[in-house]
């Protein structure tokens, strides 16, 4: 029987057909990846659009192939701090430097000079610097070039006595316009008449203001006398007010508190003006000489850091810090009568309606007598006056008699709160009410 070929012809057409497939997917596979390859070129995408890196895979780019992104300007980290250090109501050309630490303030102290920037003052406890310019570029390149060194840089609020309004401002429309006056210190209606004369012994008020100039109520009162101006102007009257209202002991016109020991810390001009930087190192000053209690009759259209931490400072010493209003018939209140823990004083007239100059505002603590207020003046003068400065020089009396008595310094304004005469107006204008002496 002769053999087949069969088999031998199957097994060779099978293994040209293998070999035709493997060169098949060969190429298909060639003509895939120029086909992905196109594909890429194609869906690149266009000259100045940002692409999430998840979606399109980013590989290295030769310098040919790099693709340009449009950069928004950035100003320089200063430009903006500087252009908000001339704002209304405050001292032009000065800023409030605050530094992260003495060292750094230090170090600025030294070569703010060369840099043609006036230091006008500085507080080591405060690390703050109260700096004069005339180039903002100066200020600017110290910013810029050692920015790690500063924590905040600001105005510097002018700080004044605060003064009654020529007409009534329709600003607080709420605000019912009273005018009666007291024709005394209004101490009958706070329930402090009589004799006062022991009230506040052992305790220390600093006057924060314009300077208390010698007067026939303040005789026998011991004062020590601070001036952070040393301009050698004639002082401004309105401190001398101020302390005999606390501690005058004039037997028809005297204060609340006659046995109290001022610290008399001026720092407001002939003409009643301060501004923040001189008023926060006052407070500062005044906490390490001793106050307990704090009378600032002054006040400021705006807030600053500085101002905050000075006052924080005092509070947490246990200091009762008080502070005016303002007398601009404004439905905010003055600094520092507005930061947070400060006894604010608002003024009433003879009939316990908010006086018409007397600021509202949220956090308003209390109010007190502050028209037709009579108390010392410069000259051995008596006068009378009316403002929120009034009814605060009144409260801090009644706060140091409080102290004197064995009272905490935290204990304060709750106890007034709770004591305080409820009158027909929102806490906004009046607070908790009229002051009244604790029985």
């Amino acid at each position: 029987m002769r053999p087949t070929r069969l088999p031998v012809i199957v097994f060779t057409a099978a293994l040209l057909l293998m070999a035709s497939s493997v060169a098949w997917l060969m190429w298909e596979s060639q003509e895939q990846s120029k086909l992905a390859a196109e594909l890429a070129r194609t869906k690149r995408p266009p000259t100045g659009k940002r692409v999430h890196p998840a979606t399109v895979p980013q590989a290295p780019a030769s310098p040919s192939s790099k693709v340009s992104m449009p950069a928004e300007p950035e100003p320089p980290a200063s430009t903006t701090t500087i252009a908000t250090l001339n704002v209304p109501g405050s001292m032009p050309n000065e800023a409030l430097l605050t530094f992260r630490s003495a060292e750094a303030l230090a170090a600025f102290r030294e070569r703010a000079a060369a840099l043609g920037l006036e230091v006008l003052g500085y507080d080591s406890k405060l690390r703050m610097a109260r700096v004069r310019f005339q180039n903002p570029a100066a200020l600017e390149g110290d910013l810029n070039a050692h920015a790690s060194d500063y924590s905040r840089v600001g105005p510097n609020p002018i700080v004044s006595i605060p003064r009654l309004p020529a007409a009534p401002a329709q600003t607080d429309v709420a605000n019912p316009g009273g005018r009666a006056p007291f024709r005394g210190q209004g101490l009958d209606a706070i329930g402090a008449a009589g004799n006062r004369s022991g009230w506040g012994q052992g305790v220390t008020v600093a006057i924060i203001d314009s300077g208390v100039t010698a007067h026939p109520s303040l005789a026998n009162v011991q004062i020590t006398h601070y001036d952070m101006l040393n301009d050698g102007s004639a002082l401004n009257g309105h401190g001398t007010a101020m302390a005999s209202l606390i501690a005058g002991n004039d037997p028809n016109v005297g204060g609340v508190a006659p046995s109290a020991k001022l610290l008399d810390i001026r720092v407001a001009d002939s003409n009643g003006n301060s501004n923040t930087a001189l008023v926060s190192s006052a407070i500062i000053k005044a906490a390490d000489l001793g106050a307990r209690v704090i009378n600032i009759s002054l006040g400021a259209a705006g807030d600053s850091p500085v101002l905050d931490e000075a006052v924080r400072y005092a509070i947490n010493r246990n200091i009762v810090v008080v502070a005016a209003a303002g007398n601009d018939q404004q439905t905010t209140l003055s600094m520092p009568a507005g930061i947070p823990g400060v006894l604010s004083v608002g003024a009433v007239d003879a009939n316990g309606t908010q006086a018409y100059f007397s600021n509202s505002g949220q956090g308003l603590v209390l109010v007190a007598p502050g028209v037709g207020i009579v108390s010392g003046y410069s000259d051995g003068k008596f006068v009378i006056g009316s403002g929120t400065s009034q009814a605060t020089a009144i409260t801090s009396g009644v706060v140091t008699y409080l102290l004197g008595r064995g009272y905490g310094g935290s204990n304060i304004i709750p106890l007034l709160t709770r004591t305080a005469e409820p009158l027909q107006a929102p806490a906004t204008a009046v607070g908790a009410g009229l002051i009244q002496l604790p029985k």
